[in-house]
C-alpha cells in the first residue's frame, strides 16, 4: 500500500504558537468534556427524582431568579398560575425545585465554559479550521440543546422532547472531543503511525453502529418508564418493570452483544502493537465501563428501579459512547491530514493478528 503524506499544519507552526494554543485549548477541552458529562449526571438525577417540573417556567423559576426555598415565597395565586404544569393540586417541593434550578445552572456555565473554547479555537483558524469550526459547532449544539430544554418545561415533561434534549448531549460532546482530540493530534500521529491494523477501522465502527442500536432501544424504553411513572400514580417502582414494553428484554440482551464486540476489540488490540497505545488503554477502561453499565442494567430490573441506578447509567452510557467517539477521532485525525496511517500487510505483518 501506498503511503501518502501531506503536511501537517501542527507540525508547521511555530514552536513559539504551538506549544500555547495547543495546551490551553487541550487543558480547557478536557474540562468542558468533564462538564458535560457532570451536567448529564445531573440531567438523570432531575429525570429520576421527578424534579423535572421543580421549575414550571423558564429561564425563571416560578417567576424569580433566585427558587423560594418555602411555599411562603410564592404567591397567593401560585397554583392557578402554574395549573397547566401540574400543580393544580401538588405540593410544593423545593428540593425539586432546587435539584432542576441546580441543572440549570449547570448547563449555563458549560454554555459560558464552551464560549470560553470556541475563543481559544480561533487561534487555529487559520493552522487549522476544522479545529475551531467543530468548537463552534459545540457551541450552537449547546445553545440549541439549551433551548429544548426549555422546550422540555413548556411542553410539561413531553417524552420525545426530552428523548431529544438527551441526544442533543452526544452531539455536544463529539464535537468537543473531536476538537480537543484534533489540537492534539501531534501526539497521536507520533504514537499510532505504522500501528493501526486495517481491522480497527472496520471492527470499530460495527461496535459504534451496535451501540447506537442499544442506545436507541434506551432511548425507546427511558420514553416507557417515563409514560408509567407519570400516567400509573397507583404503580411504586417494584411494579414498573412487569408494566415496560418488550423491548426491554430485547435491549437487556442486546448488551450482551456490545460486550462481546468491545471484548473482541480489545483481545485483538492486545495482539497487536496498539495495546502500548492510549488506543489499547481507553479499549480496557470500555470494557470496564459497559461490565458496570450491565450491573446497572440488573440493578434497574431486579432492585426495582432504584433512583440512584437511573442517573448513572445514563452516564454510563454517554461514557461509552465518548470513548468510541475518542478511538474513532483518534484514527481520523492521524489519517488526516497528516496522512495514512495503516500498514498493509505486505509493509508491516507486524501490525496484524
Amino acid at each position: 500500500m501506498t503511503i501518502r503524506r501531506s503536511p501537517d499544519p501542527v507540525a508547521q507552526m511555530p514552536n513559539s504558537s504551538a506549544r500555547e494554543p495547543a495546551g490551553a485549548l487541550q487543558t480547557l477541552g478536557w474540562v468542558a468534556i468533564t462538564a458535560v458529562y457532570f451536567l448529564i449526571l445531573v440531567g438523570g438525577t432531575v429525570r429520576a427524582t421527578g424534579a423535572g417540573m421543580g421549575c414550571p417556567d423558564w429561564p425563571l423559576c416560578f417567576g424569580q431568579w433566585i427558587p423560594p426555598v418555602h411555599e411562603s415565597q410564592l404567591p397567593s395565586n401560585w397554583r392557578e398560575i402554574y395549573a397547566n404544569r401540574g400543580y393544580a393540586t401538588a405540593p410544593f417541593d423545593a428540593t425539586k425545585t432546587w435539584i432542576e434550578y441546580i441543572n440549570r445552572l449547570v448547563g449555563a456555565s458549560i454554555g459560558l465554559l464552551i464560549i470560553a473554547f470556541v475563543a481559544v479555537c480561533s487561534r487555529y483558524r487559520r493552522i487549522d479550521p476544522p479545529v475551531f469550526w467543530v468548537a463552534v459547532i459545540a457551541l450552537i449544539a449547546v445553545g440549541f440543546n439549551g433551548w429544548l430544554g426549555s422546550q422540555v418545561v413548556s411542553s410539561n415533561l413531553k417524552p420525545v422532547v426530552i428523548s431529544l434534549h438527551m441526544a442533543g448531549a452526544f452531539f455536544v460532546q463529539m464535537a468537543l472531543i473531536y476538537a480537543t482530540t484534533r489540537a492534539s493530534r501531534a501526539g497521536f500521529v507520533a504514537e499510532v503511525r505504522g500501528v493501526l491494523p486495517t481491522w480497527f477501522r472496520n471492527l470499530l465502527l460495527f461496535t459504534m453502529g451496535a451501540l447506537i442500536v442499544q442506545i436507541i432501544l434506551g432511548l425507546q424504553i427511558r420514553e416507557s418508564i417515563d409514560w408509567i411513572s407519570r400516567s400509573m400514580t397507583g404503580a411504586e417502582r417494584d411494579q414498573w418493570i412487569a408494566l415496560v414494553p418488550q423491548i426491554f428484554y430485547v435491549h437487556r440482551s442486546f448488551s450482551w452483544v456490545i460486550l462481546g464486540l468491545a471484548c473482541l476489540l480489545v483481545w485483538k488490540i492486545f495482539k497487536s502493537r496498539l495495546r502500548r497505545t492510549l488506543l489499547g488503554r481507553s479499549a480496557m477502561v470500555l470494557v470496564g465501563l459497559i461490565v458496570f453499565e450491565m450491573l446497572l442494567g440488573g440493578a434497574l430490573n431486579h432492585l426495582d428501579f432504584p433512583a440512584v441506578a437511573q442517573p448513572l447509567h445514563l452516564l454510563a452510557a454517554h461514557l461509552i459512547f465518548g470513548v468510541l467517539w475518542f478511538q474513532w477521532c483518534v484514527l481520523s485525525v492521524s489519517r488526516d491530514p497528516a496522512g495514512t496511517v495503516f500498514s498493509s500487510p505486505t509493509t508491516n505483518r507486524n501490525s496484524y493478528v
